[in-house]
Order: structure tokens, then sequence, then C-alpha cells
């Protein structure tokens, strides 16, 4: 038992540095994400936008072309009007000419509606490539920030996950999952008797109890916080 206690012991301490290098990174990695969501996000919409402005400019293209067909056509039934022979000829081609001068006039609309969109579509590309050259300086300089310190704590970390993966693999199933529990609710899971207390909740130990944790013959949790309580031999002699 002796052994379990102080694997479970060991697995805190390990757990606790690992927690310390972690905090060094703090919110960067999710930082670091977050801003690489909104700059594909950015440059998606860019690519929206211009994508928008070529159909805009190729649309445009072809409503041009047609609107000069029409005014050719007009003039051709303009020429036709005056070899015309009867009034019916004369009213066919005058519809011809007014259909044509309808599409005329329905292209020039799309036209200036067109206009008018990509007035707004090239100013948002302004605001959003101005974002994007915005996060990819801050991007650059978090990625940078985050490869530090990954850099400098990366070996010690697999050091320290490998002696982890060892601690656990010394317990009990029914005992790691205990340990799992409580660190999951309390952050730390194991708490040495420090003066006559639990380390963790600093609530006095009865010393009947403390004689019985000193055995180390079995487990005892804190009838206060709900920490596994170990002796002080056990904190004195497991270290990382």
């Amino acid at each position: 038992m002796k052994s379990i206690l102080q694997s479970l012991y060991l697995l805190q301490l390990l757990d606790t540095e690992l927690d310390d290098l972690r905090e060094l990174r703090g919110d960067l990695p999710e930082t670091v994400n977050a801003m690489g969501e909104d700059l594909a996000a950015v440059e998606q919409r860019i690519e929206e936008i211009e994508e928008a402005l070529k159909r805009s400019a190729t649309e445009r293209s072809l409503k041009e072309k047609e609107s000069l067909e029409m005014i050719a056509k007009i003039e051709k039934y303009k020429g036709q009007q005056l070899e015309v022979t009867n009034n019916k000829e004369y009213d066919a081609l005058t519809r011809e000419m007014e259909s044509a001068e309808t599409t005329i006039a329905t292209n020039e609309a799309l036209i200036q509606e067109w206009v008018e969109q990509n007035v707004d579509l090239k100013a948002s590309l302004e605001q959003f490539t101005a974002k994007r050259e915005e996060l990819v300086k801050d991007l650059e300089v978090k990625r940078e920030e985050l490869k530090e310190i990954l850099e400098t704590t990366a070996e010690e970390e697999i050091n320290l996950e490998q002696r982890r993966e060892t601690a656990v693999g010394e317990l009990l199933p029914r005992d790691m999952e205990l340990y799992s529990r409580i660190r999951g609710a309390k952050g730390k899971a194991v708490a040495p008797i420090r003066r006559e207390s639990c380390s963790g909740c600093y609530n006095v130990v009865p010393p009947q109890l403390i004689l019985e944790i000193k055995k180390n013959d079995r487990l005892f949790i804190c009838e206060h916080c709900g920490r596994i309580l170990v002796s002080e031999e056990i904190a004195h002699e497991t270290k990382i």
C-alpha cells in the first residue's frame, strides 16, 4: 500500500509540474487557433468579394455588348422603316425598336446597380484586406511567442509525461479513478499532512487519524475537502 500512496503523491507532483508548464502557455494556443480561424474567415470573405467583382465585370461586359447590338438593330430598323410599303411592316419594325430600347434601358439599370454594388464591394475589400494584414502580423507575433515557450518547455514536458505514464501504470484502476475524480473537482487530489493539518484545505486532522495515516497501509480521505491524505513520510520520501 505504501508504494501506491507514493505513486499517488508522485502523480500529484508530476501533474502540478505539468500544470505549471501549461500555465506558462496560458491561453496562447487557444488564441493562436482563434486568430488562425479569424484569418481564414477573412481570407474567404476576400475571395468571395473578388469573385463577386469578377462576375459583375463579366456580366456588365455582356450587357454592354448586348446594348450595342440593340443600338445597331435600332439604326437598322429605322432604315428599314423608310423602305416599307405598308403599315403592318412599319408597325412590326416599331415594335422591334421598342423591344430593343426596353432591353437597353434594362441593361442600363442593371449596370448602374452593379456600379453601386461595386462601390460597396470595393470598400469592403479594402477593409478586409487591411484586417487580413493586421491579423497576419498579430498572428505571426503570437505564433513566435508560443514557439519560444514550447521550445523552452518541450523537453521537460515530455520527460514529465513519460514519468506520469509510469506512475499511472503502478496504480490500480480504482485508485486512478479516485485520483482523477478528486483532481477534476479539486485541482490537487493528494494532500500531505502538514503541521497536523490537511495541506489541501488547512483543516486540522484528528491526532488518532494522523497516527493511522502514518502507518501508510491504507487510503484516507480528508473529511473536509475530500482529498487523499498521505503522511509526511510519504511526502518527504517522494520527490520528482
